[in-house]
């Protein structure tokens, strides 16, 4: 009876999976098609992406290809925001040269050759994507030109609405990158994020957000602003959380950067596994800030450098530890497995915040999160016995990694991504290392 159900259900569930995606539609845009409505073909598609949004509904996917930069002049585009506020359920995906390689991109040790969909501000007055709407996705898409007054990305609404997910995007600067307003979960996942900001405003702002932001696997290289992260203004019953996951944030501005991570009113949360790097000349006040109205925060497997004060923390989490500090001015009273030491990145001189072999950092982090202990900091692997030979960080080892071991073959230099064994030639004994790990599975929390 057991099989025969597991069977009927497995039947319900693909018969109508088939179903959910047969309703669903992709609408094209591209610079050389025909703008035929429905727009469901490359030839038949529409040249001007607000015009894709407004035909858009629930289920339906936008699809942009990269062919050419989209300018909001009035002409390529239209010089206003893209509103997306027809209907709900709606994702926008930007494409290279088939709809297959949509996902190409990313952000931290990642193919970024094809992929993104660059949308050109053309340093106007008007935010560039805006959502008034439920479950808005956004994936694949950079923005360009785009002013101290333009918000790249905002969701904003009177009333409480479910977030969306922002996907494999590269900001390059704006008012802030992203600000929610009552939009809840909003996920914020592979992105990137680059250039000057609003010299008193954060970069990702999350205003009255009742459930859940998160922001993991993300890089962050910013300058001429106040805040990286920060939550503020919770619903009136106080709930709320902010995770911050696997994050590097590489710090080499001028400017006075306030907080890089500031929990202001939330209920709690889990800031782990993030690099906060200031480099030499970089002044960063708090690189971790917990206001005193909020609680229930853990914060491990962080590494902090060079800040004024590495953890500020205001309300008493519930858990912290096994954090790595070095450089600091202040930090916060050691916990069960933090450690005051250098963390021994690769080259954070060139943005490499992978460990050496001899990192404190390696095995070191929480236990029990894997069997044994973990690693501290971003993008690691568990063990700290062999260096991780997945070159690209993608899924595997495999011919992607393979390739960037070729690449530098017989090379002698050092901060080579093929040298495994850094003695500064990449040959046989790198080689040796790679095979013993050669199909498997990278490292993922």
């Amino acid at each position: 009876m057991s099989v025969l159900r597991t069977l009927l259900l497995t039947g319900v569930l693909s018969w109508s999976s088939l179903v959910c995606v047969s309703q669903a539609a992709n609408i094209y845009v591209n610079h050389s098609g025909s703008s035929t409505s429905p727009y469901d073909t490359e030839a038949k598609a529409c040249t001007n992406v607000q015009t894709a949004l407004d035909a858009a509904v629930s289920g339906d996917v936008v699809l942009i290809k990269a062919d050419a930069d989209y300018v909001m002049n009035g002409t390529d585009q239209q010089a206003a925001t893209f509103y997306v506020d027809s209907d709900e359920n709606i994702t926008i995906k930007g494409y290279y040269l088939t709809v297959g390689d949509q996902d190409y991109g990313g952000a931290y040790y990642k193919d970024t050759s094809y992929g993104w969909v660059v949308i050109d501000g053309n340093n106007g007055e008007f935010h560039i994507f805006r959502m008034t709407l439920s479950n808005i996705n956004i994936h694949n898409v950079k923005t360009i030109n785009v002013n101290l007054v333009q918000h790249p990305i905002i969701y904003s609404s009177g009333f409480p609405k479910r977030g969306g997910l922002i996907n494999n995007c590269w900001i390059t600067g704006g008012k802030r990158a992203i600000l929610t307003d009552k939009f809840s979960p909003t996920i914020v996942r592979d992105c990137k994020f680059t250039g000057n900001y609003h010299q008193t405003l954060s970069i990702l702002r999350f205003d009255q957000t009742p459930n859940s932001a998160v922001v993991e696997d993300c890089w962050f290289e910013f300058g001429n602003t106040g805040e990286g992260i920060v939550t503020n203004y919770p619903s009136i019953d106080s709930y709320g959380t902010l995770d911050v996951r696997n994050c590097v944030f590489n710090l080499t501005t001028s400017d006075i950067i306030t907080n890089v991570i500031a929990a202001t009113s939330y209920t709690g949360g889990t800031i782990a596994n993030n690099v906060i790097y200031a480099a030499p000349g970089t002044i960063v006040q708090k690189g971790i800030h917990i206001a005193a109205t909020c609680k229930n925060y853990q914060i491990y497997n962080n590494i902090i450098v060079g800040c004024g004060t590495s953890i500020n923390d205001l309300a008493g989490i519930s858990f912290g530890g096994w954090n790595c500090f070095y450089d600091n001015d202040n930090d916060w009273t050691l916990r069960t497995g933090d450690i005051v030491a250098d963390p021994q990145f690769i080259s954070a001189a060139n943005g490499d915040f992978r460990l050496k072999p001899s990192s404190p950092c390696l095995n070191a982090g929480k236990p029990t999160v894997h069997t044994g202990y973990t690693t501290m900091g971003a993008w690691q692997p568990q063990s700290g016995d062999d260096y991780w030979p997945n070159l690209d960080f993608l899924n595997g080892v495999d011919f992607k990694d393979f390739s960037i071991l070729a690449r530098d073959w017989g090379v002698a230099d050092i901060d080579l991504p093929g040298d495994l064994n850094f003695d500064d030639v990449v040959d046989v004994n790198d080689l040796a290392k790679f095979c013993l790990y050669w199909l498997s599975d990278c490292y993922e929390q």
